[in-house]
């Protein structure tokens, strides 16, 4: 029988929690078949081993495809067109990354269910817990903090999309997830445009419930990896502003308003990470002139610290002796 929802697995050293994630997955409860279709980057922690003994116990649903050589650092990497997409032979699409896991077995019945009584709808999400890394659980929380059951607006998705749910919340319509145009594709930023593509190809609904775990500071991770660099960070906000004038242009302007908005607040988040590196390098001049209402923000010590770098340096000497 063929498999109703293909779980999109992609991975690359997640030895220390490809288990948890796939056991996840083979948890489910669901009235339907599944599979669970996997892109391994040619990890080499042991990752691929521990997939290959999945695959072995489980030919029928856990259906592999491990690289032997490294792909994302290839610059027309795409995992999912390239690799994922011609083994998924499900109707829907569920996401998960190899380091995140499901915590509810009926997740994948539930967002099915509301797929199937509802046409119209291209996208179903949930409430995900973010949990960070060697934490002692005080910096957890759920996101979307809404506990109520509702429809997310194209503005909505558009301004504030990026991080608004987790990937692994993601279930969708094949077609959908299948063909998104190239005017939405980011290197690195999948979730965001997946999610804004879907919701503006039906609705974009929303379930309190909370069915799995987003795992934030995993060592290596490209989300970690783009929290230490300020350069980094800049330059896939201006990657992702260009991507949403793109959007603009490709419907024709029908969501200047809301593509406006967005742009706008990625400029802002985008100006606070040059101002902040611009005092990091000393050209506090600089920093002043460009950005005049952030300086005017900073604390006076703050200004002062950046001002006079060397006094500054001498005052803290002093205060410890």
């Amino acid at each position: 029988m063929e498999p109703l929802v293909s779980i999109l697995l992609v991975t690359f050293n997640h030895q220390a929690y490809i288990r948890r994630a796939l056991d996840s997955f083979l948890a489910q409860e669901t009235d339907f078949p599944f599979e669970i279709v996997i892109h391994d980057d040619a990890s080499t922690d042991g990752t691929s081993e521990i997939i290959r003994e999945y695959q072995k116990k489980y030919p029928e649903i856990v259906i592999p495809y491990i690289q032997t050589e490294n792909q994302y650092s290839k610059p027309d990497y795409h995992s999912m067109y390239d690799f994922i997409f011609p083994l998924a032979r499900g109707k829907y699409f569920a996401h998960c990354d190899g380091d995140d896991y499901y915590s509810d077995p009926k997740k994948l019945q539930k967002q099915v269910d509301y797929l199937e009584a509802h046409p119209e709808c291209s996208i179903v999400t949930h409430r995900a817990l973010w949990h960070v890394e060697g934490g002692d659980g005080s910096g957890d929380f759920f996101y979307p903090p809404e506990e109520k059951e509702r429809d997310y607006s194209e503005r909505e998705i558009f301004v504030d999309g990026a991080g608004l749910f987790a990937t692994n919340s993601f279930m969708l319509r094949a077609e959908v997830n299948r063909n998104v145009p190239d005017a939405f594709y980011v290197r690195g930023v999948g979730d965001y445009t997946l999610l804004l593509y879907a919701a503006l190809s039906g609705r974009c609904h929303y379930l309190p419930d909370v069915m799995s775990v987003h795992n934030d500071g995993i060592p290596g991770s490209w989300t970690v990896n783009l929290q230490k660099s300020a350069e980094r960070r800049i330059r896939q906000d201006n990657i992702v502003i260009d991507m949403l004038r793109t959007v603009d242009a490709y419907y024709d302007g029908r969501y200047h308003e809301e593509v406006s908005e967005a742009i706008a607040k990625r400029e802002r988040i985008r100006d606070e990470y040059v101002f902040r590196l611009l005092l990091e390098e000393g050209k506090t001049g600089e920093a002043k002139k460009r950005f005049p209402t952030l300086w005017a923000g900073l604390k006076q010590r703050d200004r002062l610290h950046y001002s006079f770098p060397r006094l500054a340096k001498i005052y803290a000497k002093l205060r410890k002796n």
